[in-house]
């Protein structure tokens, strides 16, 4: 396994479709590319400075959804999550679905049931003789985000169909984002966090509101990516690789994915329609307490963040 050397600019590799399977080790680097493929985000990153941790082994490293105590975390879709303390929350609740179960998000990250119970994903690096990989920097690990879908002329490795965007969305204007990263660079043990609402600096895997983390729409594989490799997820710590996709439900489920302004990241009457219309049916995507059915617990999240969008409520 070889990593290529970033030398000069790159073009953004051609689109694929939706539907069309993604590599599940690395995309490749053409001849004298630079390393741009993560988008602009991880390209800066590299002036950040030396990188001299090894490179991760694929088979060993992974990265997997917790939420609740660092120390005594769940994990998977099964199972209650003990309620803990973020920076700006007090959770009284404890919540089922398992660490899957915490994952949905709104357009404003807004609100004590958003990404809750410091929702996020572990990640864990190993080299090809076991060893953990540690001091990699925060911004070369990160979930990979398009910003818009190929319709809106976005293009790349990331997630797709994960609308996060000022181009499209410009009243409000919405953020722009394409990485996720990491809280932290890997620790001693090769470990570090993606606290998915927002982190607090210091803190890996304590969530803070962080205004500038804000998208619409759901994607069945939003890729977590380490200095250009692909991780494969794990389920729980002691699934196998691949076990286990990234994918985090949002409250805006309709519309916006098109090249037309203003559309995307609000929840609106369309996705109160979706949850109606689809009630008597399954969709995971809508499941958003990740209970195996569709309720009106479901409906209820719709409800209570009703028209909200890039700076309604919060602004920033």
């Amino acid at each position: 396994m070889q990593y290529a050397t970033c030398l000069a600019p790159l073009l953004l590799p051609h689109r694929r479709a939706i539907t069309q399977r993604r590599s599940p080790n690395h995309f490749s680097i053409p001849p004298g590319s630079i390393c741009h493929l993560l988008g602009s985000v991880l390209a800066l990153s590299l002036f950040a400075g030396p990188v001299t941790a090894g490179l991760p082994d694929l088979t060993l490293s992974y990265f997997v959804p917790q939420a609740g105590s660092l120390a005594t975390p769940c994990e998977g879709v099964t199972g209650n999550c003990t309620a803990v303390a973020a920076a700006d929350f007090s959770y009284s609740l404890t919540i089922g679905g398992g660490a899957i179960g915490t994952f949905r998000a709104c357009p404003n990250n807004d609100g004590n049931q958003v990404l809750r119970n410091n929702a996020r994903i572990k990640v864990v690096l190993r080299a090809s003789d076991g060893t953990p990989i540690a001091g990699v920097n925060s911004a070369d690990i990160c979930v990979l985000i398009n910003g818009g879908t190929a319709a809106q002329g976005f293009s790349g490795a990331g997630a797709d169909s994960i609308i996060a965007n000022s181009t499209w969305n410009v009243d409000p204007r919405c953020p722009d984002v394409r990485c996720i990263p990491a809280d932290s660079p890997t620790d001693a043990n090769g470990v570090t966090f993606i606290t998915l609402r927002g982190s607090v600096p210091g803190s890996p895997g304590v969530s803070i509101r962080d205004p500038n983390r804000k998208w619409g729409h759901f994607d069945s594989d939003m890729p977590v990516f380490v200095l250009g490799y692909k991780l494969l997820g794990r389920l729980t710590s002691t699934s196998p690789n691949g076990s286990y996709t990234l994918g985090i439900k949002n409250f805006d489920m309709v519309g916006g994915l098109e090249a037309s302004l203003d559309e995307g990241e609000v929840v609106s009457g369309t996705d109160l329609t979706a949850i109606f219309r689809d009630m008597a049916t399954y969709s995971f995507s809508r499941d958003f307490d990740n209970n195996g059915i569709m309720s009106a617990i479901d409906l209820n999240f719709i409800l209570a963040h009703m028209n909200h969008d890039c700076d309604t409520p919060l602004n920033p």
